[in-house]
């Protein structure tokens, strides 16, 4: 009787209570939030279209709409994405700046609006931001001259290829890098280009032909990314002179890898997955979202790939 005297008051409990959710609309699952994400580039192709892929595609797993610009190498057009994802009220802005420098008035119109900022790759001058996603570009310039060194222990001459323009502080950085190696070795001589490459191929390969034509004796090519590189290593073959030198970059791009497992004159690269820092720039979106402190500064593995290690990262640079 006891028992079922209990039975019986817990039954009732459970009405009343369900009569109370019914009676405040708790019956109705709650919604979530959509999330929209804004992510503005400079410029797209090759590594930046993956790392805007990269984006898109972990922001969707997520659930998320995820709505990308380019500005086509334009700065001005750039800062007018920013200000338009700021006027939209997306919950949060990913940027992907490419060689751009600075939009200190569209971060702060950012930060006066309540909107985190997320910077993949490049860093802005300002610190107006919430946090940034990328390489140590130094250290991986580092690495690779610390490469060169131990592959030219008796010195040599070292040409190197900029990106450019010339404040931009990722290609500063990655050559500073080499630099730093290739001087504390104390045997180089340091040869840089006056002209700059573009971060293209065609554009390498013109700064190679002119370095050729200055130096009858090169030992090793740096550039500050593969599809520079690639450039040079066609300008040394169309001048006969593949055989004298080794070709390094960075970027970790596939064609590189594959290069580098064919055993031939391109020797080295810097790990640099569009893929990879992309989606840690929606995973750091994700938590800051959620309320989380987040580091300012975050770097990512930035390993150099030689034929000792090449094959574990073989397909890691398709950037698609």
């Amino acid at each position: 009787m006891k028992m079922r005297k209990l039975v019986t008051l817990a039954i009732t409990s459970l009405l009343v209570l369900g009569t109370i959710c019914i009676m405040a609309g708790c019956s109705e699952k709650p919604t979530e939030k959509k999330v929209t994400i804004g992510m503005a580039n400079l410029a797209l192709g090759d590594y930046f279209t993956g790392m805007r892929n990269a984006v898109v595609t972990a922001g969707e797993k997520r659930g998320w709409t995820v709505n990308a610009t380019n500005a086509d190498g334009d700065d001005a057009k750039l800062v007018a994405d920013v200000e338009n994802f700021i006027a939209q009220g997306v919950d949060g802005i990913v940027i992907s700046g490419a060689w751009f420098n600075d939009i200190p008035a569209a971060l702060n119109a950012a930060e006066k609006a309540g909107i985190p900022v997320v910077l993949v790759d490049r860093m802005f001058d300002s610190q107006n931001f919430t946090s940034w996603v990328g390489p140590n570009n130094e250290f991986m310039g580092e690495q690779l001259g610390q490469y060169i060194v131990s592959q030219l222990p008796s010195g040599g001459t070292a040409v190197i290829i900029r990106g450019g323009p010339a404040e931009n502080t990722i290609g500063i950085n990655r050559t500073k890098g080499v630099v730093k190696a290739l001087t504390a070795a104390g045997n180089f001589d340091i040869q840089v280009s006056p002209d700059f490459g573009n971060w293209a191929t065609d554009a390498g390969k013109t700064a190679m032909e002119n370095m050729l034509a200055r130096f009858p004796k090169i030992d090793v090519v740096f550039c500050e990314n593969d599809s520079m590189s690639f450039g040079a290593q066609s300008a040394a073959a169309d001048a006969g002179r593949s055989a004298q030198m080794f070709f390094t970059g960075i970027d970790g791009a596939n064609p590189a890898i594959l290069a580098i497992l064919e055993g031939g004159n391109y020797k080295a690269t810097g790990h640099n997955d569009a893929n990879v820092i992309g989606a840690e720039g929606i995973a750091v979106m994700a938590r800051i979202l959620a309320g989380e402190t987040v580091d300012k500064i975050n770097y990512m593995d930035s390993p150099i790939i030689t034929i000792s290690n090449a094959e574990q990262y073989r397909n890691a640079g398709k950037w698609e």
